[in-house]
C-alpha cells in the first residue's frame, strides 16, 4: 500500500476529510450551558456597621450663680439635663463645642438638650449664667423618653426624645404662646437634618408633619406637648 493510499484509508476510518465540516475534526466553542464551567457568583461583602457605643457613666456638676465648668464627657453624643428650681431671672447655658444656646430661659428651669451633636467638635466646658443653685448631669441615651409608632408621648418643657422605629409622619401638639420647635437628628447622631416645627406666638401648635425615623428629637418648649409618630 502506497503512502497516499494508506493516508486515504486512515482518513476514511476516522471520518476525517481534507475539508472537515464543523464538528468533524475541528475545535468548536460550545454554546453556553452545554459543557461550560458554570460561573459561581461570589457573595457580596457583608455590610459593616458601627456597633453602638458602650454605656457611659453619667457626669454631674453643681454650683451657684455664674460659672464656667470643665467637663470630661468624651467625643460622643450626650444629653445634658440642667436644673435651676429657684432661678428667678434669665438662665443661660452654653457649650464651647458645636452646640450653642443649650438653655435660654427665664425663671425656674428644668430641661434636657443634646450635646456633641457634631462629631469632631466635643465640648470641653459649659458656661452657666444663673442667679441660684443649679445642677446639670450629662448622660447617654439609655433613659431618654421613647416615642413609639402609633403611641402618644407627652411631656413638658425642653426634652430629647428617642424615635426608635421607622416612621413617616408625626402628629404634634403644644400648648403655650412662646417659642416651640422640633429638630430631628438621624440615628447615626450626625447633627439635625430637619426642623419640622418652628413656631412662636398664637394659641399653641397642632399639626402633622413629615418625620422620618429612626432618630432623635429635640423639643424646645415652654409648656406641655404631645407627639404621636406614625
Amino acid at each position: 500500500m502506497t503512502g497516499a493510499v494508506a493516508l486515504s484509508v486512515l482518513m476514511a476510518a476516522t471520518g476525517c476529510s481534507s475539508g472537515a465540516r464543523e464538528g468533524h475534526g475541528r475545535i468548536v466553542h460550545a454554546a453556553a450551558g452545554s459543557g461550560d464551567i458554570p460561573h459561581v457568583p461570589t457573595a457580596p461583602p457583608s455590610p459593616t456597621s458601627t456597633p453602638p457605643p458602650a454605656p457611659q457613666a453619667p457626669e454631674t456638676h453643681s454650683g451657684k450663680g455664674n460659672a464656667e465648668v470643665a467637663i470630661t464627657w468624651p467625643d460622643r453624643i450626650g444629653f445634658v439635663t440642667f436644673e435651676c428650681p429657684k432661678c428667678g431671672s434669665n438662665v443661660m447655658v452654653d457649650s464651647d463645642g458645636g452646640d450653642y444656646g443649650l438653655v435660654n430661659a427665664i425663671g425656674s428651669y428644668k430641661g434636657t438638650h443634646w450635646l456633641n451633636s457634631l462629631p469632631g467638635h466635643p465640648a470641653t466646658k459649659l458656661t452657666v449664667r444663673a442667679t441660684a443653685d443649679w445642677t446639670f448631669t450629662i448622660a447617654d441615651g439609655r433613659d431618654l423618653p421613647v416615642a413609639e409608632p402609633g403611641k402618644t408621648l407627652s411631656g413638658t418643657g425642653d426634652a430629647v426624645v428617642s424615635l426608635p422605629g421607622k416612621t413617616a409622619t408625626a402628629e404634634i401638639t403644644a400648648k403655650g404662646k412662646g417659642h416651640f420647635s422640633v429638630m430631628l437628628m438621624p440615628a447615626d447622631h450626625t447633627a439635625y437634618t430637619s426642623l419640622p416645627v418652628n413656631t412662636s406666638g398664637g394659641d399653641g401648635y397642632h399639626g402633622t408633619v413629615p418625620l422620618a425615623g429612626p432618630g432623635l428629637l429635640q423639643l424646645d418648649a415652654d409648656s406641655s406637648w404631645t407627639i404621636t409618630p406614625a
